[in-house]
């Protein structure tokens, strides 16, 4: 389960960093994209634990390119907000 402060954020994060990775296996989380609601107040999201490893794996890539760096900043902010939760699950 992820807690996403600004899924409107997140999901166009998300999204963003899918265009960029053509290469990456990506139908699992295409699929969750689509299930993150387009609103502004905070949601709970149920999620596998195979779409979190694919999630780190994604956001670790994306970081990675030019794109990332030129994102904005709020949209940063919400896969960072997940990346936090995320590793905080890996570790415990």
């Amino acid at each position: 389960m992820l807690f996403v402060r600004d899924p409107l954020c997140f999901k166009a994060s998300i999204s963003i960093s899918l265009e960029t990775l053509p290469h990456y296996d990506n139908s699992l989380l295409r699929e969750f994209v689509e299930s993150i609601p387009s609103s502004v107040g905070r949601v709970r999201l149920e999620t596998s634990p195979e779409v979190e490893e694919r999630l780190i794996s994604c956001m670790s890539e994306f970081k990675e390119t030019k794109t990332y760096h030129w994102l904005r900043e709020d949209f940063k902010n919400a896969l960072y907000d997940i990346e936090i939760q995320l590793n905080k699950r890996m570790v415990s």
